[in-house]
């Protein structure tokens, strides 16, 4: 997916591991696993029979959230490995999944997605389901499939270990068991690559996130039971474990919590490291299930792996509109992957003359005019992970800037906004002073916007669970969310900075007053339209549209005043997308 391909640029952490801890290196387990009883139920996939057992649950030296706490769980079944795209589509006729791969696992998935799949599991192989779909609460006495609590999740991730990980307290051997930040290449990988721990149980640690069946709660540990403990009651974000293809060692630690909001509307943001893997009773076994007898420890999931065949073309969006493109004035900016991988390009306002500008083998994106013109600022995936990069405006003098993604400018040209670790960041170009403008509970913030005046941020963020557009002064104050009447993201300001134009979860372009007011739908029709910029006089919108989200995405430009499929498609060829328009020619 083009669209979603461009936005990973802008949504991975930032920062190289190595903030985890520094204890001493223990043995490996790789020639140490044992052998458990296993089944391979008919819905797909392999489940390990884990004992029931007694652990110290938490980390003596870890964040406040995690008080160590003796915990003591049931025999339960765990899957081997997270839960791939091919047995989710199996199961659900559909694959969430950004990047498509028969045994990566599938991401992108909410929590509810999680259980419906588990219930759809259980109801395959006449098993009870777990979940009531209208309340969401658990039955943990039927014999379906459910997600594992968080305390079953970490006693299946230790495996028998006290230490920070399940393999021993350093993060030398991380790369051995776990897809990481330091590792990764900036992606999810095919499940099963790495070693197991040793109950055989794989990607404990890194490739996804995986949810568990709990609320989270900060104060969980100090309240919960110590027998097969099921965390809070209620709560408004549930809970996610053992970090994944983007995350710091730090975060991939057996006892490290990180939560999220079940469900969530989302035009900006996938959740491309969310999976999950399915927990179920030991009482009964499922029906049809087959016992594993023997089986290697090592990786069979490359053996298997193939790609999905492409389907048929799409094809793009024909405009309609009156506008007579030879009489645009001006240079617009765009990426496009017409030559393989994406490149940055720029072309006259006409169409003509298409030119690339970025040429080594890094994808880039997310291109911004400087205030003059005369350089361009755009993010740079470097071994997969996102870079801030300046170049002049015919492309020469590539230099970094600084770590992180999305950047902007400020009016002046001299400081720009960016997005790194999903908070909001200025960075002062001459000096290369750097300061977090967005408040910690921001979580997933992004497409930040400095208003023409410099006084204010307009930034998408998350943290109230529907994506939303928020305003801040330039010192980081908040001065509260703008009143859409829809979920929305991307916010690009006027040139007078009276309106802003903004992208919905319905994919449409909008327009609003940033007093709130006047919200006035744009862009229409049954395909997908996103990232609208204003041309220099303010008449006309340059924007994306594409017949379907997977592209292929096509430029276009509409007059404000315009009918409300007057449009003219300016490219053609390939998928582009991203675009700045500046006057200067």
């Amino acid at each position: 997916m083009q669209r979603k391909m461009v936005l990973v640029l802008s949504l991975v952490l930032a920062l190289v591991a190595g903030c985890g801890r520094n204890g001493a290196d223990e043995p490996t387990v790789e020639s140490n696993t044992e052998h458990l009883p296993a089944v391979r139920p008919p819905s797909g996939g392999e489940m390990v029979l884990l004992p029931a057992g007694t652990f110290l649950m938490g980390d003596r030296n870890g964040r406040p959230d995690e008080t160590p706490h003796e915990v003591s769980v049931s025999a339960f079944y765990l899957d081997k490995f997270p839960v791939t795209q091919e047995i989710y589509e199996k199961i659900m006729g559909v694959n969430p999944s950004k990047r498509k791969g028969k045994t990566n696992p599938v991401e992108r998935t909410q929590w509810t997605d999680a259980a419906r799949f588990c219930n759809k599991c259980s109801e395959l192989e006449s098993l009870t389901p777990c979940y009531d779909l209208k309340t969401w609460a658990c039955n943990f006495d039927a014999d379906g499939y459910r997600l594992p609590t968080e305390a079953e999740w970490e006693y299946a991730c230790r495996a028998g270990s006290d230490k920070t990980y399940g393999f021993g307290d350093g993060e030398k051997n991380l790369p051995r068991f776990a897809w990481f930040k330091g590792n990764s290449g900036g992606q999810p990988r095919a499940v099963g690559e790495k070693l197991p721990n040793r109950w055989g149980l794989f990607d404990m640690h890194g490739n996804v996130w995986q949810w568990c069946n709990d609320y989270y709660s900060e104060t969980a540990y100090q309240q919960g039971t110590r027998e097969n403990p099921r965390g809070p009651a209620t709560g408004a974000k549930r809970v996610l474990r053992g970090g994944a293809w983007d995350s710091t060692a730090e975060k991939c630690r057996a006892a490290y919590r990180f939560n999220e909001f079940p469900v969530y509307s989302d035009a900006c943001f996938g959740a491309d490291s969310y999976g999950f893997r399915r927990a179920r009773n030991a009482a009964s076994q499922a029906k049809g299930a087959t016992a594993v007898v023997s089986r290697p420890t090592g990786s069979t999931a490359q053996a298997e792996k193939k790609e999905a065949r492409p389907g048929p073309p799409i094809q793009p969006v024909q405009g309609q509109g009156t506008i007579d493109l030879s009489h645009l004035k001006g240079t617009i900016v765009f990426v496009s992957d017409r030559s393989g991988t994406l490149k940055i390009w720029s072309m006259h306002a006409s169409g003509k003359n298409a030119r690339q500008l970025t040429h080594d083998g890094n994808p880039d994106a997310d291109p911004r005019f400087a205030p003059d013109g005369k350089q361009i600022l755009y993010t740079s995936l470097r071994g997969g992970f996102p870079e801030i990069w300046l170049m002049n405006r015919d492309g020469s003098g590539a230099r970094p800037v600084t770590k992180g993604a999305q950047g902007n400018w400020a009016p002046d040209g001299r400081s720009i906004v960016f997005i790194r670790d999903n908070q909001t960041f200025v960075r002062d170009l001459v000096e290369g002073k750097e300061r977090r403008v967005t408040p910690e509970k921001w979580e997933r913030c992004g497409v930040p916007a400095w208003s023409p005046d410099g006084k204010q941020l307009a930034v998408a963020s998350r943290h109230l669970g529907n994506i939303g557009i928020f305003l801040l002064d330039a010192n980081g104050k908040e001065l509260g969310q703008l009143q859409a009447e829809e979920p929305c993201c991307t916010p690009e300001w006027s040139r007078d900075g009276k309106r802003i134009l903004c992208q919905t979860v319905q994919g449409h372009i909008c327009q609003i007053d940033r007093d709130g007011k006047n919200w006035e739908q744009l862009t229409f029709g049954a395909d997908v339209q996103h990232d609208a910029r204003y041309s220099p006089d303010g008449t006309m919108i340059v924007f994306c549209r594409a017949p379907t989200p997977e592209g292929p995405w096509q430029i276009c430009v509409k007059k404000l005043d315009g009918e409300e499929m007057d449009f003219v498609q300016m490219t053609k060829e390939g998928s582009n997308l991203l675009p700045d328009w500046h006057p200067s020619e």
